[in-house]
């Protein structure tokens, strides 16, 4: 199920220690399940793993993430204000944003091709037997 993602920490949020400022399994989390729904929107196979309260994540859980988030981005188109693939490791407020900006990005373009499917077909062109 895919979770929105939080991509608007501020150095504000930082310095004012607002629940944005934290990261927690609850964002980690929201990480994997959201790279774990796209890849399988796009057929791939990543790795991910369930976070709980008491799990700390090690230098390759977090490599691992950013590469699941390269292979989604390399599957898919992005927009041209989407974010470059944050490098490791993943520890600032800049990085998580774009970690998380690049899924959401992914995921609206998803979206919105699959709404306009429909624009260059007979639904919105004739629709009447012999028309074309």
């Amino acid at each position: 199920m895919w979770a929105t993602p939080v991509y608007d920490r501020t150095a504000t949020d930082i310095a004012n220690k607002t629940a944005k400022a934290y990261c927690n399994y609850t964002d980690l989390q929201r990480l994997e399940d959201n790279c774990e729904y796209l890849a399988n929107l796009f057929s791939l196979t990543i790795t991910t793993k369930t976070w709980s309260r008491t799990d700390f994540p090690t230098v390759s859980d977090l490599s691992r993430i950013r590469s699941n988030i390269a292979a989604i981005r390399e599957a898919y188109y992005t927009r041209n204000t989407t974010p470059a693939n944050p490098d490791n490791p993943l520890n600032t407020w800049q990085k998580w944003n774009a970690a998380e900006k690049i899924l959401n990005d992914i995921y609206g373009l998803y979206n919105e091709n699959l709404a306009a499917y429909f624009y260059a077909g007979e639904v919105y062109s004739g629709e009447q037997i012999g028309v074309i």
